[in-house]
């Protein structure tokens, strides 16, 4: 183990194969803001052992889009994403998006939400057969679901990648060739979204 500075803040002990570090790279001002806040919360100081105040926003300045947060353990520090790259290459970057963890929040109380309609013996069984194209139950209250996240999520081609990615790894293991399916479904939605833009 060895000390190592990371930013112009603070040091962080590290091993250069550390499993328990996140590396969150953050492009803009507010998506730094927000998590210094949502580590803030989490009970997270800076490596100095100095609490996360609001006054911390005007880091971001240092290293702009480039910026990366590290955390380890309740220990956090910040620099930029060369730096993280070279001397951290088996450690993901994890690009923090404020919108991305508003949605996560949606999808959980979604989620959240059909497990208590399940629980409760409120049947999410429809008469369309069709669980690929369409199927009924996502156009329930007159707008079909993935119309309704294309006009919410700011960044739908990463969505439709999501479930392109979910589909595929899963198909062996689930559904099969409907999982396929449903991964072509998405993959050639996704090709129409950039092909209209």
């Amino acid at each position: 183990m060895y000390i190592e500075t990371m930013s112009l803040d603070a040091t962080i002990p590290l091993n250069k194969e550390d499993k328990q570090m996140k590396i969150y790279h953050t492009e803009t001002q507010e998506d730094f803001d927000e998590l210094l806040k949502k580590l803030e919360k989490e009970g997270c100081r800076w490596w100095s052992y100095r609490v996360i105040t609001p006054d911390d926003s005007r880091l971001w300045r240092y290293y702009k889009q480039n910026t990366v947060v590290y955390v380890k353990e309740k220990g956090v520090s910040y620099g930029d994403t060369n730096y993280a790259k070279d001397e951290y290459p088996n450690i993901p970057i994890e690009k923090y998006k404020v919108k991305q963890d508003e949605v996560a929040k949606w999808f959980g109380g979604a989620t959240n939400a059909m497990k208590a309609f399940s629980s409760n013996g409120v049947s999410m069984k429809n008469e369309n057969n069709d669980k690929v194209n369409n199927p009924a139950h996502y156009t329930a209250g007159g707008i079909e679901t993935l119309d309704y996240i294309k006009a919410k999520v700011s960044d739908y081609p990463s969505y439709a990648v999501g479930n392109i990615l979910k589909y595929v790894s899963r198909y062996e293991h689930k559904n099969g060739i409907e999982d396929l399916k449903k991964a072509q479904f998405y993959l050639n939605d996704l090709i129409e979204w950039m092909e209209s833009d």
